[in-house]
C-alpha cells in the first residue's frame, strides 16, 4: 500500500449519467474549521461511480474565516451539496442535525468526516451489498489509516468483540429507517465514542452489520482528533458504550462478512435497484474479467497491459472474482475502474453485477483471462449482448487439473469467443491439437526492458541493504511459494550446488503457503526475503536464477531475469524452451511422475547446468538482455493486443445465439464452491489469523479461550497448543486404559495360579 496515493487528490470523471433519480444515499458530514482538508474530501465524493446521492455538510460553528469561505465555494460547485450552519455542539449533534435535513427519497445514510476520503467505487459497493442483503442493516469497509500514522485496519467482526472494542468505522452506510428507529446518535456531549455506541444500539435492536473486505475508506490521522480526545476522556466516554453493551447477548445477530462462502446451491436473483446508465464514452470500453490482483506472472501481465493501452483510446474496467488480499489492487486502480466482487458480493451475484457494468458503461469488448467464473458468465452475457465480442488469453494448459484448467474452460465456451490468445506456442498448439480450437494465436508477453535494466541498479549497495554477502555468487528463486513452483526442490538443488561451489549464496523472494516449510529447511546460506514488489533489486544482485516449476506458461520471471542480464536455469515446462536455451541459461527436463531416482537425477541436472552457466557467466550474460530487446518487450506485446482489440471491436458479430438462462453459471458456482471456500479460508488465516472453519462466536467447548486468542491474532498458535493438549489427553486416556488392563491381567494371572494350586492340592488329598 502506497499511503501517499490516497483518494481525493483529484476528481475522477466517469461521464454523463443519462437517467435521472432522486437521491437514494445521503452523505452526512460534520464540519468544523476543516478548510485545509475539505477539498480532498470533496474530490473523493465527486469521483463516486454511484451518482444518486446528496451531500449534507453541517458546519458545527466554525470560527475560521478561511474554512467558512472554502465551504461556501464547495457548496456552489454541485447542486447535490447542501450546507447548513449551527452552533458548536460536537460531531454527534452535527450528524443528528444533518439526518434531520435529508431528502424523503433517501434510503441510506452514509457518514463521512470532513478530513477523510473514499475510493471512487465505495458508495456503489456499499449500495450493492445492502441491496443484495436485505437482512443487513448497515455496512462498512476495510479502513486505511494515512497521514501521521499509516496502516491497514481490518478485523474479523463478532458481537462479543464489538462490545469490547469498536471494530466498525464511522464511514458506514445505514438504512435510514433503522437509524431513526434507534434514535440516531443521540449523544449531546463532546469527545464521546458516539459512533461505537450507535453500532451497539443498532445491534441491540437486532440489526445486522455487513463487513466489506475492500480498503475503500481512508481515515486521515493528524493532530488531535475527536477520537483522540475521546481516548483522553475514556472513563467518561465509555459510559454510554458500557451501558449499551451490557444489554446485548453475544448471539443476538450473526454479522455478514466478506469474503464468504455464499450458498453452494444458489439461484441467480433479480433485484429492484436504481442504477446509473452512463453516456457512451468517446473511447472504447474494455472489461477485464480477472481472478485477482496478486504478484504472479499472469496477474502482472494484466496490470502491464492495462498500463500500456492508450488512455485516449480505451476506458478500462477490471472485475476480479477470487478472495485475496490483492496486493496490486492500488496499482490496478491507477489505470482502471476496479471492483473486487469477492469483497462485497456473493459469487452467485457476480453475473448480475457484470451484466450491470456491461450495460451501464456501454462495454465494447470483454477480455477474459484466468477467471473460472468469468468464463462461465460468457454464454449468458453473449446471448444477451450478441454484438459484444469476447476474447480470452491463456497462459498454460494445466495438466495437473483433471479438466486441464483454463484450456478446458476456454473450450467449453469456444463458440462464444471471437478469439483466443496464448503467451507461448506450446499452449497455442495444445489448444489447436488437443481441444480442436480454431482461432488461436500466440502473443508473447515480454517484459519492461526500461524498468528491468541492470544499468539502473547498484548491486553492492542493494546487497548491503538486503544483508547479502558481497563476496558470494548469488543464485535466486523468485516465485510464489506454492507446490507448483517447488521451492523445497530449489532448496535441495541449492544445497548440492553449495557442496560443489562453497562461494555460492541463495536468495528466495516470494511468499505463499510453503513459507513455513522453507523456514525449517534452509540454513545460513539462504536469505528469505518474503514478497518483494521491486524484484529488479533481487535480479540486480543475482548471478543466475533457477525456475523449477511443474507448470508454466512462459514465466514473467524468465523475461525479467534475462532483461536484467541474469541467466535462467529452467524446467522445460510450458513455453519455457521458446525463450530459454543454452545461450541464455540452461534447460532441465521435468519428469511429471518421477521416481525417487529420476527426481534425484533431475536435481543433479539443475546443479550441473547452474555450474556450467556460472563457469561461462560473462559470455552468457551478454546474450540475455539482447534476446529480450530483439523481440520480448511489454511495449511490443501491448501494441499487438491493441491491434487485436481494435480489429475485434470493428468486426461486428454476425452469428446468432440461443438464449442462455443463468443455469450454466449456477452450475459453475456449484462446481467451484469447494475451491472458492478454500480461498476464503486462506484469506482469513493469512490476514486475520482466524480459522473460520471452526466456530468463532458460537457454542464451543473452548469458545472463550478461542475468542481471546482471536482478539490478539494468535489463533494459529492456539491451535498448536490445543492440538498438544488434545494429544496429552488422549495419551492419558490410553495410559489409564493400559493401567486398567494391566490390573485386570494381574488379577487374572493370580486367579490362574490360585486355580492351579487348588487343583494340585485336591489331587494330593485325593
Amino acid at each position: 500500500m502506497d499511503y501517499k496515493k490516497y483518494p481525493g487528490q483529484e476528481i475522477k470523471e466517469y461521464g454523463k449519467v443519462l437517467n435521472k433519480s432522486k437521491p437514494l444515499i445521503s452523505i452526512v458530514t460534520p464540519y468544523y474549521n476543516s478548510g485545509k482538508t475539505i477539498e480532498e474530501t470533496y474530490n473523493s465524493v465527486m469521483s463516486q461511480t454511484y451518482p444518486f446521492f446528496e451531500w449534507i455538510i453541517v458546519d458545527d460553528g466554525s470560527k475560521d474565516k478561511e474554512s467558512l469561505n472554502k465551504l461556501s465555494e464547495i457548496e456552489k460547485k454541485d447542486s447535490r451539496i447542501n450546507v447548513y450552519h449551527k452552533e458548536n455542539g460536537g460531531p454527534s449533534q452535527a450528524r443528528d442535525y444533518g439526518i434531520e435535513k435529508i431528502s424523503k427519497s433517501v434510503k441510506y445514510v452514509f457518514f463521512l468526516d470532513s478530513d477523510d476520503t473514499i475510493v471512487s467505487t465505495m458508495l456503489e459497493c456499499l449500495y450493492w451489498s445492502l441491496e443484495t442483503h436485505p437482512d443487513a442493516s448497515f455496512a462498512y469497509t476495510t479502513l486505511v489509516n494515512f497521514g501521521t500514522e499509516e496502516y491497514l485496519w481490518e478485523k474479523y467482526l463478532t458481537i462479543e468483540k464489538q462490545k469490547e472494542e469498536n471494530l466498525i468505522n464511522i464511514s458506514s452506510m445505514v438504512r435510514i429507517e433503522d437509524l431513526l428507529e434507534v434514535g440516531c446518535f443521540g449523544i449531546k456531549e463532546k469527545a464521546m465514542y458516539e459512533d461505537w455506541n450507535l453500532w451497539l444500539k443498532l445491534i441491540r435492536a437486532g440489526k445486522k452489520p455487513l463487513r466489506i473486505s475492500a480498503p475503500l475508506f481512508w481515515y486521515r490521522r493528524f493532530g488531535e482528533s475527536e477520537l483522540s480526545r475521546a481516548h483522553k476522556n475514556k472513563e467518561n466516554a465509555m459510559r454510554y458504550v458500557s451501558e449499551t453493551a451490557s444489554t446485548i447477548p453475544n448471539d443476538i445477530v450473526e454479522p455478514i462478512q466478506y469474503p464468504r462462502y455464499g450458498e453452494k446451491y444458489a439461484t441467480c436473483k433479480e433485484y429492484d435497484m436504481i442504477l446509473p446508465d452512463y453516456e457512451k464514452d468517446k473511447r472504447k470500453t474494455i472489461l477485464f474479467l480477472i481472478p485477482w490482483m496478486v504478484v504472479g506472472g499472469a496477474d502482472l501481465f494484466n496490470l502491464e497491459l492495462l498500463k500500456r493501452l492508450p488512455k485516449d483510446k480505451y476506458r478500462l474496467i477490471a472485475l476480479s472474482a477470487i478472495p485475496s488480499d490483492n496486493p496490486l489492487r492500488q496499482s490496478f486502480e491507477e489505470y482502471a475502474e476496479v471492483y473486487d466482487m469477492s469483497t462485497f458480493l456473493d459469487k452467485i451475484d457476480y453475473l448480475t453485477f457484470t451484466d450491470y457494468i456491461i450495460s451501464s458503461r456501454k462495454v465494447d469488448l470483454v477480455f477474459v483471462t484466468n477467471s473460472f467464473l468469468g468464463y462461465y458468465m460468457v454464454p449468458v452475457l453473449k446471448s444477451k449482448y450478441p454484438d459484444l465480442p469476447f476474447i480470452d488469453y491463456i497462459h498454460a494448459v494445466d495438466t495437473e487439473d483433471p479438466r486441464l484448467g483454463f484450456g478446458r474452460t476456454s473450450k467449453d465456451v469456444d463458440c462464444y469467443l471471437s478469439g483466443t490468445y496464448c503467451c507461448n506456442n506450446l499452449t497455442t498448439n495444445q489448444l489447436i491439437n488437443d481441444f480442436n480450437k480454431k482461432n488461436v494465436k500466440t502473443i508473447y508477453i515480454g517484459t519492461d526492458s526500461d524498468k528491468f535494466d541492470p544499468k539502473k541498479y547498484n548491486s553492492n549497495k542493494i546487497k548491503e541493504e538486503l544483508e547479502i554477502p558481497k563476496d558470494k555468487k548469488v543464485i535466486s528463486f523468485i516465485a510464489r511459494l506454492s507446490e507448483e513452483k517447488r521451492p523445497e526442490t530449489f532448496v535441495e538443488i541449492a544445497k548440492r550446488i553449495h557442496e560443489k561451489d562453497p562461494d555460492t549464496y541463495f536468495v528466495i523472494a516470494g511468499d505463499g503457503p510453503l513459507m513455513n516449510n522453507l523456514k525449517e529447511i534452509v540454513d545460513s546460506n539462504f536469505k528469505l526475503l518474503g514478497m518483494v514488489k521491486e524484484t529488479q533489486k533481487v535480479y540486480a544482485i543475482s548471478d543466475a536464477t533457477i525456475l523449477c516449476s511443474t507448470r508454466e506458461g512462459l514465466a514473467l520471471t524468465s523475461y525479467e531475469s534475462l532483461s536484467m542480464s541474469v541467466p535462467v536455469i529452467s524446467a522445460d515446462v510450458g513455453g519455457q524452451t521458446e525463450l530459454i536455451d543454452s545461450t541464455v541459461g540452461g534447460v532441465v527436463h521435468y519428469n511429471k511422475d518421477a521416481s525417487k531416482k529420476e527426481l534425484d537425477d533431475e536435481i543433479n541436472n539443475y546443479v550441473e547446468e547452474t555450474l556450467r552457466v556460472l563457469n561461462n557467466i560473462d559470455e552468457i550474460k551478454k546474450n540475455c538482455r539482447k534476446k529480450i530487446l530483439d523481440g520480448f518487450t511489454l511495449d511490443l506485446m501491448a501494441e499487438k493486443m491493441d491491434k487485436v482489440f481494435e480489429k475485434t471491436i470493428q468486426e461486428k458479430e454476425t452469428r446468432k445465439y440461443i438464449h442462455q438462462n443463468e443455469t450454466v453459471y449456477e452450475l459453475a458456482c456449484e462446481l467451484y464452491n469447494d475451491l472458492y471456500s478454500g480461498y476464503t479460508n486462506m484469506y482469513y488465516l493469512n490476514n486475520m489469523e482466524i480459522d473460520i472453519t471452526r466456530p468463532i462466536n458460537g457454542k464451543s467447548k473452548y469458545q472463550s479461550i478461542r475468542n481471546a486468542l482471536a482478539r490478539i491474532g494468535a489463533v494459529k498458535e492456539g491451535k498448536i497448543i490445543f492440538g498438544f493438549l488434545e494429544s496429552c489427553k488422549n495419551l492419558v486416556k490410553d495410559l489409564i486404559k493400559v493401567i486398567i488392563e494391566f490390573v485386570r491381567a494381574l488379577i487374572s494371572f493370580f486367579k490362574i495360579i490360585f486355580k492351579l494350586i487348588k487343583k494340585i492340592i485336591m489331587k494330593i488329598f485325593k
